[in-house]
């Protein structure tokens, strides 16, 4: 069967998901990839986005409306006596030498720059990075970060593609690891249901019972609607799939007896 077919079968059939249990690793492991990379992709293009409009009205608005500011010693000086808030459309930026806001507050702030008293901050889409000063061991004022900030937007295309193969390395690494966690389940079923199966047949069942909470959670993610208890709603869905896979197929001659 096409793999693309498999895809769109796994969602609602867990019969023709257990008959996936003879056909080669090789497959399954692409198989594996596939739904990685559709749950990457609402991540990814939000972030992208978010990240690419931020850049840019972060450069305008340090460049026309943020006072004279400088970082030395891996501390920020700016000539203002209170933090700075700048809406620029959806995203917040931050100027605040008084070490009021952190990390933290900006994360709340969900699409934020924000150059603090220690660190600058970046938060796109739920993802937060952070970089000390200290790091860098060295003087900077805002006109330097202007220089920086417009060469960086130049380099964008290239940025935003480092960050999703970043996130979809990172997102195999955990899809496969919960395939394998989810493959010991699918041990003990085997067991109370009599199968004889033996762990690698188990493993591919087990690869394709995640498409329907993977599928789920795709929408969701698409249409930026948050799942309350979503890690617990997604091994409850594959469990439940996995058990009425396994149990699809025909038991040992030995359990009919």
């Amino acid at each position: 069967m096409n793999i693309f077919k498999q895809l769109f079968t796994s969602i609602y059939s867990p019969r023709t998901i257990s008959t996936f249990r003879f056909q080669g690793i090789g497959k399954t492991i692409l198989f594996v990839f596939i739904l990685t990379l559709v749950s990457t992709i609402p991540s990814a293009y939000y972030f992208g986005t978010e990240i690419s409009n931020g850049l840019k009205g972060f450069h305008e608005t340090i460049k026309n409306e943020l006072p004279a500011f400088s970082i030395k010693d891996g501390e920020l000086s700016a000539d203002s006596d209170t933090p700075l808030e700048i809406r620029h459309d959806d995203f917040i930026i931050v100027l605040d030498d008084t070490g009021t806001n952190g990390v933290e507050e900006l994360e709340e702030m969900e699409n934020a720059i924000g150059i603090l008293k220690d660190r600058f901050v970046i938060a796109a889409a739920g993802q937060v990075q952070s970089y000390e000063y200290r790091l860098l061991n060295m003087t900077l004022t805002n006109e330097d970060i202007i220089n920086f900030s417009e060469g960086l937007n130049q380099i964008l295309p290239i940025v935003n593609t480092v960050f999703i193969v970043f996130m979809f390395l990172f997102g195999a690494f955990f899809k496969f690891l919960e395939v394998t966690l989810l493959a010991l389940f699918g041990l003990m079923f085997k067991n109370s249901l009599q199968r004889q199966l033996n762990f690698k047949q188990i493993w591919i069942v087990s690869a394709y019972a995640t498409t329907l909470a993977t599928a789920f959670f795709f929408i969701m993610d698409c249409l930026q609607i948050s799942v309350p208890s979503g890690f617990l709603l997604n091994w409850f869905v594959n469990i439940i799939v996995l058990f009425l896979s396994l149990k699809e197929i025909p038991p040992t001659t030995k359990a009919l007896q």
